[in-house]
């Protein structure tokens, strides 16, 4: 295994959160990703994934790069056996500074990355060629540099991110009032930034912070317990929030995250499709073509 996690340079925060390169084997063939609080571009360095339509189980292959909106759901994907991708996290607001994409068609879709983000076959082919993952990742920040557009999400919509990020629990007339603006001024401008209303986003980030802070390297309290300290309403609240989000009850996700480890928490590996139905359309490609 490789993994190298490179600091985000000044000059591309607060829209970038994080860089890294990774190597591995894969745990198992398939893998089911919950939702998270940002946007990932994945310069794929390795045989192609494939992604599962929920509803209809077409997979769609990915080969060079791709580019995850934020999801209402979790993804089901197929994996190389042998991953090996350099890779963005972005904050969502960064839609608008370097994708050639609104960023509420970006939410709940995952794309294929050229033509998006500029030239990504090219950056692909020079990075596999890069030396060492320091210089894989040095590739992508040129790249970003270059593709980032003048100008910054507007102040109000980054301190309401920032107030989410706090405490997502809070009502959003509170955060809003926070952030300077009026309750449904908050909304619009959020989403049309962000892709997706205030409260959907806290609902991502509530649900990614209780799954970072589930004790799952040691003793596990009961799931009463979990969630009498969390923002959620009541345990029937919560299990209808867990199985939207990530298809398992929460008790065949301890199964599995106790087999493989606290680094699967919200990347589950999984030997086959799990609530995948079986194909009806075949399989097809989000490429952007040109015009």
């Amino acid at each position: 295994m490789a993994y190298l996690e490179v600091p985000v340079p000044a000059d591309l925060a607060p829209d970038v959160l994080r860089l890294w390169y990774l190597e591995q084997p894969a745990e198992q063939r398939y893998e089911r990703i919950f939702p998270q609080p940002a946007l990932h571009l994945i310069l794929n360095l390795s045989d192609p994934y494939r992604v599962f339509d929920l509803e209809t189980g077409a997979a769609r292959t990915l080969g060079a790069g791709f580019l995850s909106g934020l999801q209402p759901r979790f993804l089901m994907t197929q994996s190389p056996s042998a991953i090996r991708h350099v890779a963005a996290e972005l904050a969502p607001f960064a839609a608008a500074r370097f994708l050639d994409l609104p960023a509420d068609e970006l939410t709940g879709t995952v794309r294929e990355s050229q033509g998006l983000l500029g030239d990504t076959d090219a950056l692909r082919q020079t990075a596999r060629r890069a030396p060492d993952p320091a210089g894989a990742v040095a590739l992508l920040i040129d790249h970003l540099r270059a593709r980032r557009r003048p100008g910054s999400a507007p102040p109000a919509v980054l301190r309401a991110w920032a107030g989410i990020h706090q405490n997502p629990d809070a009502p959003v007339p509170e955060i809003a009032a926070a952030a300077g603006l009026s309750h449904h001024r908050l909304i619009d401008d959020f989403k049309s930034w962000c892709g997706v209303t205030p409260k959907a986003y806290a609902d991502i980030v509530r649900f990614r912070q209780f799954i970072q802070e589930l004790p799952l390297q040691g003793p596990m309290p009961s799931w009463a317990d979990l969630v009498a300290t969390s923002g959620y309403y009541d345990q029937p609240h919560f299990i209808r929030v867990f199985r939207a989000f990530t298809g398992f009850s929460p008790s065949r996700y301890l199964d599995i995250v106790t087999r493989f480890g606290v680094d699967y928490a919200a990347f589950v590996p999984l030997d086959e499709p799990e609530g995948v139905p079986s194909p009806t359309v075949p399989e097809f490609s989000t490429r952007r073509t040109a015009p």
